[in-house]
């Protein structure tokens, strides 16, 4: 696929797993706000991608999962997959990029 664009902000002092999870839905707004109904998302986070990929997003506790649920069953085809931390060069950079912009 083609390289559509990419967000920054500060999204607070929350566990990595809830900061990475408000980051996948502030993406998907964007994406679905923009038009894009085919999608291809990459996390680096595996457990974030097993509870979406297995259904358990609809369940959590966490709102941010409970919205990406919902989002993902809009009349859109979104593909989740894992990537190893390694391969999500883009987001690290970008996640150093805010830490140093914060402090």
């Amino acid at each position: 696929g083609k390289w559509l664009g990419g967000f920054l902000v500060h999204l607070g002092n929350d566990s990595i797993f809830k900061i990475e999870a408000r980051a996948l839905l502030e993406g998907l707004l964007i994406s679905w706000r923009k038009g894009y109904r085919h999608l291809e998302v990459e996390c680096d986070n595996a457990l974030l991608v097993k509870l979406i990929l297995d259904g358990g997003a609809a369940d959590s506790h966490l709102t941010e999962m409970r919205l990406i649920h919902h989002l993902l069953s809009r009349n859109w085809k979104v593909t989740v997959r894992h990537i190893s931390r390694p391969q999500n060069t883009v987001a690290d950079r970008m996640a150093k990029c805010m830490a140093t912009n914060s402090t």
